[in-house]
């Protein structure tokens, strides 16, 4: 039996790669735009390159439509936009680069999301379960990821890749039937419509720089005048990878922070720590400005130092037995309800697992 069903979904997907339709022209991409429900959810998945750049390059989206798997090469912006612009409801996996493209290329936020990875963290799977593992557990289908690193910015796209395009989409919608009726039988459902809007609402909410900081000042023990220096070169790096489209790291990674604030005091000192010349010459005064400038508004939101009291530290300790309790209940992953950081985070500005949208929507 296990060969004969193996041999229909090989039928199945020999099928479906032989009838894909390629759009890379306008009159292509408004044919597909117009066929565009915005009040139905479609399985995406988007391609792209980011090794040096800040922002995403988009390369390719994959999308499921009328039962029929349109590839679109959204490296061409016009194209990009007038498919993807109508498109209000995704289905997709471990989804938050995907819809990070989505903002970033329609400057909107769809208004329905179903992510796979976190239904399937509902259903009984682990918490990172990846698409690939998923097909093999609800298919038992076995796929390829050999193109997953490949360059989806050239053309024309080999067989291979085309191949792994198409797979990477043509199960989602029947993991969301399946997932949703697991998620139904085991009373999560509240929950994983909270845990998506919260997907949503976190689109353009950028907190690598608060997550840095918190991570450095902890790590290089930096005191209160440190701490205000790295909050500063932080703000300052973020807006110039920006403007640069470069990534952050390229502008200085943390080991080149934490010595600029250890060791440089004037424009002199940047060209002893091994920085490019081309570099302390370009922006090196700029740097030292921004360092040293007491009155900067980015200073207002400094992140304050997490270091719990006796008091918040019990606090945490009575937050993590009930957080694990209620997460056996269901037997979900305790950080499916909030992460240890963010749970960290709580217990140090006085709030309650009760002030929790997702606990809420468990008891």
């Amino acid at each position: 039996m296990a060969n004969i069903n193996n041999v229909n979904k090989r039928f199945f997907m020999d099928k479906i790669l032989s009838n894909f339709i390629w759009v890379d022209d306008t009159d292509a991409a408004f044919n597909l735009a117009a066929l565009i429900d915005q009040g139905a959810d479609y399985a995406i998945d988007t391609e792209f390159e980011r090794s040096r750049t800040f922002y995403l390059n988009p390369a390719l989206l994959q999308i499921n439509c009328d039962g029929l798997v349109y590839l679109v090469d959204i490296a061409i912006p016009d194209i990009a936009n007038i498919v993807m612009k109508p498109i209000q409801g995704l289905v997709l996996h471990s989804g938050s680069e995907d819809l990070e493209l989505w903002h970033q290329v329609t400057q909107q936020k769809p208004q329905r999301v179903f992510d796979t990875q976190v239904a399937a963290a509902l259903s009984g799977y682990s918490l990172h379960t990846s698409y690939l593992n998923l097909v093999n557990e609800l298919m038992g289908v076995e796929l390829d990821k050999a193109m997953s690193r490949s360059d989806w910015l050239a053309r024309p796209l080999s067989d291979a890749q085309l191949q792994y395009a198409v797979e990477d989409i043509i199960y989602l919608d029947e993991f969301k039937m399946q997932l949703t009726e697991k998620m139904n039988q085991r009373g999560l459902n509240d929950l994983f419509s909270v845990l998506m809007q919260q997907m949503i609402d976190n689109i353009d909410h950028d907190i690598h720089s608060e997550k840095l900081f918190q991570k450095m000042v902890k790590s290089e023990r930096l005191n209160h005048e440190e701490s205000k220096k790295l909050w500063l070169i932080l703000n300052w790096r973020d807006q110039l990878a920006k403007s640069r489209n470069k990534p952050r790291n390229w502008i200085l990674n943390p080991k080149q922070i934490v010595e600029v604030i250890r060791k440089v005091k004037t424009y002199s000192d940047l060209f002893h720590l091994g920085l490019h010349p081309n570099f302390v010459k370009l922006n090196g005064e700029k740097l030292i400005q921004v360092m040293f400038d007491q009155a900067n508004g980015a200073l207002q939101n400094l992140p304050a130092k997490i270091k719990l009291s006796s008091q918040q530290g019990a606090h945490l300790s009575e937050m993590k037995l009930r957080l694990s309790e209620v997460a056996a209940r269901f037997d979900i992953e305790p950080s499916v309800i909030i992460n240890v950081q963010a749970l960290k985070k709580l217990a140090f500005e006085g709030g309650d697992l009760n002030d929790l949208p997702t606990w809420q929507a468990l008891i």
